[in-house]
């Protein structure tokens, strides 16, 4: 019954992504909802969730939009091994500090594997107007969607998981 659950998730935000993310723009970052909700997975799910539900969430947003799933299992890939090295790392930070961590290095990576390849299809190659206005507000739309996300769902009570997988006994 959680499978289907995740799955109707993964569906809802691939389609939230293509329909809904693009009207809250700042300059040329759009939300990543996707990485949101693959953080959050990874958090109060467990890793196993988020290794199913990656490569499904990419599918189904390929299929909503243009991009092609494989590059955006690429774009996706490095949050969990990223987000468990934190972890293993013993960085001194608390469970929320982490997250937002890896979701600005993550989101990073996935803005930069996209403008990747969409100059490859022929856009314009600046790399100063894709730090100042793609990077840079994308971080900060992200952390101010993890904050919007995370407090409630600590607040109820849900505990985090170990997101490394000898850690959450997969």
């Amino acid at each position: 019954m959680k499978g289907v659950g995740v799955t109707a998730l993964l569906v809802i935000v691939a389609l939230a992504q293509v329909t809904v993310a693009p009207l809250f723009t700042i300059r040329g970052a759009v939300p990543e909802l996707g990485l949101l909700l693959l953080l959050l997975l990874a958090l109060f799910a467990g890793p196993g969730s988020v290794m199913a539900g990656l490569p499904a969430l990419a599918l189904f947003q390929g299929f909503a939009s243009d991009r092609a799933p494989g590059l955006l299992v690429i774009a996706y890939l490095p949050l969990l091994p990223f987000a468990a090295a934190l972890e293993d790392w013993r960085v001194p930070l608390w469970e929320y500090p982490r997250a937002a961590i890896a979701l600005v290095v993550a989101g990073f990576w996935l803005r930069g594997v996209l403008a990747f390849g969409a100059i490859a299809q022929g856009a314009d190659p600046s790399f100063g107007a894709l730090v100042l206005d793609v990077l840079i507000p994308g971080a900060f739309l992200d952390l101010a969607l993890l904050t919007v996300a995370y407090v409630p769902l600590r607040f109820i009570g849900w505990g985090g998981q170990r997101l490394s997988l000898q850690g959450s006994h997969y």
